[in-house]
């Protein structure tokens, strides 16, 4: 297998892997979709709200902010261990981490300006627990208007619900193999391929058509070429085992830790069926 990183920032990563099969890659994009747990607010206790907007709707807005998580997997307990408490009615403190919300606008009715809370206005009990933008608004509260709560947070996957997914993109491209017979094409009095692609993969150059190798991972594959060549001249193919995969991350998790994390959850899935057949006999 081989490895090229194209893009690399603290919330995205852009690989060109060449040797892998899609399947092996579609199960580390899967997993990190579905499977790598983060921290986010799961319950909401209101003692106040007066605003315009019920409780429900705030809290909605609570869970969809992202919270920083890096540490959290480590000092918080898994969500199958804080689910099997609950059921049994034990509230453990390892489970959550709360975030309090107070704010009221003081102004008067008919003079006032609206009061916007933000994300940054959530106070924490845990530092390494804590929205990951500052400026994301959650209410907004007229002349009087008061809210204050309290939210608990926990680690979650994608897999029961959307905002426990680390991700906001997760996935892979083919690259495209472009095959050009010059024994068929009619240039240069034919550039049809040329002026249609939308990518600008092709150009002219030397009196003959030529694939640009430094653009080629921008081919999104549309075929216009090969459609419009009317000598039958040009072929669009994909590279097998090559592709280039994306990670972008809400902030949570680093791209980085995205990918370790799905690794090593895919792996101990991949053992546990090993050892499950072990035991059922089929494999020694």
């Amino acid at each position: 297998m081989e490895i090229n990183i194209l893009e690399k920032d603290p919330y995205r990563i852009t690989m060109h892997i060449k040797n892998i099969p899609l399947h092996v890659l579609n199960a580390i994009r899967r997993v990190s979709i579905a499977e790598v747990p983060t921290m986010a607010v799961d319950s909401v206790v209101f003692t106040i709200n007066s605003s315009v907007f019920y409780d429900e709707y705030i809290a909605h807005r609570l869970g969809l902010i992202p919270l920083t998580s890096e540490e959290a997997i480590n000092k918080y307990k898994s969500p199958e261990e804080c689910r099997e408490a609950s059921e049994k009615g034990v509230f453990s403190e390892d489970c959550f981490a709360k975030l309090d919300l107070e704010g009221r606008n003081e102004s008067e009715i008919g003079e006032g300006k609206p009061k916007v809370l933000y994300s940054k206005d959530l106070k924490t009990s845990d530092p390494d627990v804590k929205p990951v933008y500052d400026e994301i608004p959650i209410v907004v509260l007229g002349p009087k208007q008061e809210v204050r709560l309290e939210a608990y947070a926990r680690l979650g996957r994608g897999k029961e619900h959307a905002k426990w997914s680390p991700v906001s993109v997760a996935a892979h491209k083919y690259i495209a193999d472009i095959h050009i017979d010059y024994s068929r094409c009619r240039a240069p009095e034919c550039k049809l391929c040329v002026e249609a692609c939308p990518k600008n993969i092709l150009e002219f150059k030397d009196d003959r058509i030529i694939v640009r190798e430094d653009k080629i991972f921008d081919c999104t594959l549309c075929r216009e070429c090969e459609q419009l060549c009317p000598y039958d001249a040009i072929k669009v193919y994909w590279r097998k085992n090559e592709y280039i995969f994306t990670i972008e991350s809400t902030g949570a998790l680093s791209p980085k830790r995205i990918l370790l994390e799905a690794v090593k959850i895919l792996e101990s899935k991949l053992d546990e069926f090993i050892n499950e057949l072990r035991s059922k006999g089929i494999v020694k």
